[in-house]
């Protein structure tokens, strides 16, 4: 199975409040629910880490993003996309949404460094309740190897410090541990 991952590839699906959802197992209900840092729990399922950047920048909001921010016709933000790796395989795509008054100040200087890192370790950032979505798997295909029954689960979440609001929204890939036997 071979994946792609351009930059801006979005995530436009239907997100849905957690508690309106039937997750098919317990062990993907904990990834998904788990309110502590993602990355450090992908950090204990494997020897190596590592989070390869596709890009940042200033970029149209989807429909469901606009929709879930404050409206501040001034406001300018910014798209991340990341994928989250576990020795060299992809477990996350992950796209966050970020103000620019934040890319410009507390968030200055990310580059490779995930995004949790910053988050989880100020305590002035709060974490909404989650939204849950299912994702064909083969929107991340390259080949036809992939059948579009095959689905993939994905959560987001929002933040906020002072009227600052950040998207952050992860989809976990087919190879993710969060689909492991319980």
């Amino acid at each position: 199975m071979e994946l792609t991952f351009p930059f801006d590839h979005g995530i436009q699906v239907e997100w849905v409040a957690a508690h309106n959802v039937v997750i098919p197992s317990s062990t993907l209900q904990h990834w998904l629910l788990d309110t502590g840092s993602l990355t450090e729990r992908l950090q204990e399922c494997c020897d190596t880490f590592s989070l390869r950047r596709l890009g940042q920048g200033a970029v149209p909001l989807y429909p469901n993003e606009k929709r879930w921010l404050p409206e501040a016709p001034v406001q300018q933000w910014q798209a991340r996309e990341v994928i989250l790796e576990g020795d060299s395989k992809p477990w996350v795509f992950a796209r966050s949404v970020l103000p620019q008054s934040l890319v410009d100040g507390e968030l200055a200087n990310l580059g490779a460094q995930p995004l949790g890192k910053r988050l989880f370790n100020d305590s002035r950032f709060v974490r909404s309740d989650f939204e849950l979505c299912q994702v064909p798997a083969a929107v991340f295909a390259v080949d036809n190897t992939i059948s579009d029954r095959q689905i993939l689960w994905g959560r987001r979440s929002r933040f906020h410090l002072g009227d600052d609001y950040i998207i952050v929204a992860e989809i976990f890939l087919p190879d993710s541990p969060a689909y492991r036997g319980d």
